[in-house]
């Protein structure tokens, strides 16, 4: 054999021996949740709290790690517990990233008292903040 053709044997051993041995692509999990008045162009939470103004538009930044397609969920509730929305996203990362969820006040401002917003990854894995507005 000459020894362009070794070469190319053992460059196409390494490629397939290097493609063995990679490890599978973690699935899509959620790693953190934030909430905020406001996130940045990367949905980066500005500054963590758990109080709002009545007047806040309230933000859940969720930083997420993994690849795969995937649905986030966000489920809000107000004070007497019902639901003030639910909103879902399909997502398909390949790196770590955030998304974002977001409620704007109701005319005249979110009523005083404690709220709680629970975000789902396809259907499981539930994390839940309760917040207040004040």
């Amino acid at each position: 054999m000459d020894s362009r053709k070794v070469r190319r044997v053992v460059s196409v051993a390494a490629v397939v021996l290097l493609a063995a041995c990679s490890k599978p692509a973690e699935p899509v999990k959620v790693v953190n949740l934030d909430l905020s008045h406001e996130v940045d162009v990367h949905n980066e939470a500005r500054s963590a709290r758990e109080t709002f103004a009545p007047t806040s538009t309230i933000y859940a930044s969720i930083a997420t790690e993994g690849s795969g397609s995937a649905t986030l969920a966000a489920k809000w509730t107000g004070p007497d517990g019902k639901v003030i929305a639910e909103q879902t996203q399909s997502i398909n990362p390949t790196k770590p990233v955030k998304f974002e969820f977001h409620i704007t006040p109701p005319a005249g401002g979110w009523p005083l008292g404690r709220y709680k917003g629970v975000f789902t990854l396809n259907g499981g894995g539930t994390r839940t903040r309760e917040f207040e507005v004040r």
